[in-house]
């Protein structure tokens, strides 16, 4: 069951788009996206606030309550450095993840992924049928979601 309405809708447009690539799937997936923004709609992910500027190896020696790294992960075949990721429901999460997950709005989640500075974007559901937004592609879409980036380190 996906985290909410907004989740079911979007984890929906990525299917529709990786199993029938064509224009008008694109643009369904790039509208879903935007509206997910503008309204910013909760996802799970597995990042620890860090401080703006900051690296992942920072935090190397701390732990979760399950013994898990507070940190994103290495996505598999990404060679090109961390994604955050971003699920839509705790089901897609289940299909690899066995990390303690928050919850989060995606506007603070993209834009953390911009402000920490060895993170290439945030994979939306990356053990199922994922969707990776690099840093270009997160920008174009807080400027078309019309919404400011404003990252603030939580103390």
């Amino acid at each position: 069951m996906a985290l909410n309405e907004g989740c079911a809708r979007l984890e929906e447009a990525v299917n529709s788009y990786i199993f029938n690539k064509n224009e008008d799937n694109d643009l369904k997936l790039r509208r879903e996206l935007v509206e997910f923004i503008s309204r910013n709609d909760t996802v799970y992910t597995s990042v620890k606030i860090l401080k703006k500027g900051a690296t992942f190896d920072d935090v190397a020696g701390e732990k979760n309550v399950d013994g898990s790294r507070p940190i994103s992960i290495s996505l598999v075949g990404a060679s090109d450095g961390v994604w955050i990721p971003a699920f839509t429901s705790a089901e897609q999460k289940n299909l690899g993840y066995e990390h303690e997950l928050l919850e989060t709005g995606i506007i603070w989640l993209l834009d953390y992924a911009l402000a920490t500075n060895d993170v290439r974007g945030v994979s939306i559901n990356p053990f199922g049928e994922q969707i990776n937004l690099d840093r270009n592609s997160i920008r174009s879409l807080l400027r078309a979601a019309n919404v400011e980036e404003d990252f603030s380190q939580a103390e």
